[in-house]
């Protein structure tokens, strides 16, 4: 034995005990390797090792020495300065996608956890009832979520907003959404409209049951199993295209959706607040040209069957008139027609030269603007009258 002072580690200590045992004599070859869990001719060239350079053998080769696969000091700094400042608002997936996508840098989400748990980034897990999960349908376009999300999407200095999104059950993809304030009838339309535009007609929707979707309530009392339950408008709108409802009793039976809008809390609103993107338009422009299509690369699923499920518009069909809420008023005597607590001139062609007393349907198209139609005379012109100031 040489002189050599070395810092062992326990186990090391135990091995050179057993070692010094071995040459003193205390312990044969065979005793030594099952103690060590060695072979005997391990224990020898341990033995040997030991004689020529002391302890020091004991310890291995690379101790002390960074990985050759340890990343560089200066690549983590420059990460956890983009981490905390840039991209402080990112989870762990989303900041190594980004870093990818803008930066170069490959990392996977687990050694940015690794780094950013200490420093107080992420959230932890969320844990809730166990349940069994619905099998995806085979095919795209098979089935379809369509569904609300408040939140404070522009950040809490700014009004919170509702994203209503679309998408695919069989291949998880989101396919067109939409910003505005609150969830309502006309805004789903929009969204039905733009899918149906660019897709095609879906096999179904799964819903909530929101008072757009369907009527839940009647003088009172639930309208569920009532005879005389009145359809909604959106329920006229889908029977027309045939595109089937299921309607679900909790967010839980629409969970591949609810999860969804729950990434997209994290998600997008990270990416917004990058791009210094605060209102409605500028979103909705982003989130259907850019985030939606690179989500879609990154998660979309391969459906079980490759045939998808969407069905072709029907030739000669006005998406705008079938996507709209319609109702009858009787012609005024002087022409025109209350609508909305608004008076409405109507204007006869000389095919049409009075329509006094007639039954007239009016269509509120989810782009908000008003149209006339007679049963037999068709698009009938209008202009809105405007209310005579009180005099004293």
């Amino acid at each position: 034995m040489n002189g050599t002072e070395v810092k062992l580690t326990l186990p090391q200590v135990q091995r050179y005990e057993v070692c010094k045992a071995l040459l003193e004599g205390r312990l044969t070859t065979a005793e030594a390797a099952l103690a060590l869990g060695l072979s005997p001719r391990q224990v020898q060239r341990l033995q040997a090792r030991l004689q020529a350079d002391g302890p020091p053998s004991l310890v291995h080769g690379n101790t002390a020495r960074p990985p050759a696969n340890k990343t560089p000091d200066q690549l983590k700094q420059q990460v956890l300065d983009l981490a905390t400042t840039t991209y402080a608002r990112f989870n762990f997936c989303h900041l190594a996608d980004i870093l990818h996508e803008e930066h170069g840098i490959l990392l996977s989400d687990e050694t940015l956890r690794r780094w950013l748990r200490p420093l107080g980034h992420g959230r932890p897990a969320r844990r809730g009832k166990h349940r069994r999960r619905r099998t995806r349908r085979p095919r795209e376009g098979e089935l379809l979520f369509l569904d609300g999300s408040p939140h404070p999407w522009f950040g809490s200095r700014h009004p919170s907003s509702c994203l209503l999104l679309s998408s695919d059950d069989a291949t998880g993809k989101p396919l067109w959404g939409l910003f505005q304030p609150a969830e309502d009838r006309d805004g789903c339309f929009a969204v039905c409209y733009h899918v149906f535009v660019r897709f095609g007609l879906p096999g179904a929707f799964y819903l909530d049951r929101a008072s757009q979707f369907i009527t839940t309530r009647i003088g009172g009392t639930h309208a569920t199993h009532n005879p005389d339950r009145q359809p909604t408008h959106f329920e006229i709108a889908m029977s027309r295209l045939k595109v089937g409802l299921i309607f679900a009793y909790s967010p839980q039976a629409r969970g591949r959706g609810e999860r969804l809008n729950g990434t997209f809390q994290d998600r997008l609103v990270a990416e917004l607040a990058l791009h210094n993107i605060t209102t409605a338009r500028r979103a909705t422009e982003y989130l259907n040209t850019v985030f939606i299509p690179r989500y879609s690369r990154r998660f979309g699923r391969t459906p079980a069957d490759p045939r998808a499920a969407w069905r072709p518009l029907p030739a000669g069909i006005d998406l705008h008139e079938v996507l709209s809420a319609k109702g009858t008023r009787t012609v005024a005597l002087d022409g025109t027609v209350r609508f909305e607590g608004q008076t409405y001139q109507l204007l006869p062609t000389s095919r049409c030269p009075s329509l006094a007393r007639a039954a007239i349907e009016v269509q509120q198209w989810f782009d908000g603007s008003l149209h006339f139609r007679h049963p037999r005379h068709g698009v009938i012109a209008a202009k809105r009258l405007r209310r005579k100031a009180r005099s004293d």
